[in-house]
């Protein structure tokens, strides 16, 4: 009887230790994912809003900001103002982004791209650049369909 409550005791700190360093492991993927000068940070501090995208066309869009790959996770939503963008990941919320509103005018020098082996474009926001952004060719399409203006 004494040895199966060590074994649980075992269990529990077992499991508590693990606990732990999935925490850890998860806080660094946070810093990493938006961390850098030309990625969702840069266009926080150029286009932050408070609301997320109201009547999205995308909801788990992919695609890129600088060499951070948002994937299944990006709301997407537009209106006469701009492209409006919010990370939402699941049990994570938001991930610590806040939702962004990028200008049409600020999409400029669209260059060809792949994202996930197919047709996408590469963007330049802002002038003077604050990031790129790659938005895969259906999602373009569905932007445009809605009335955006993508690099007028």
């Amino acid at each position: 009887m004494d040895f199966m409550y060590v074994l649980l005791g075992v269990e529990v700190v077992f499991l508590v230790a693990m606990g732990l360093v999935l925490w850890k492991v998860l806080a660094v993927m946070k810093r990493r994912a938006g961390g850098s000068s030309s990625g969702w940070s840069a266009l926080e501090s150029a286009w932050a809003v408070a609301e997320p995208p109201k009547d999205p066309i995308a909801t788990r869009a992919n695609l890129m900001v600088g060499k951070v790959l948002w994937r299944n996770c990006v709301i997407v939503g537009i209106d006469p103002r701009g492209l409006h963008l919010a990370v939402k990941v699941p049990i994570f919320g938001g991930f610590g982004k806040k939702p962004v509103r990028i200008p049409w005018d600020a999409f400029h020098d669209p260059e060809p791209a792949r994202l996930f082996w197919a047709d996408a474009t590469l963007w330049r926001l802002g002038t003077p650049e604050v990031a790129t952004i790659t938005l895969p060719e259906d999602l373009s399409t569905k932007i445009a369909a809605r009335g955006g203006h993508l690099g007028d």
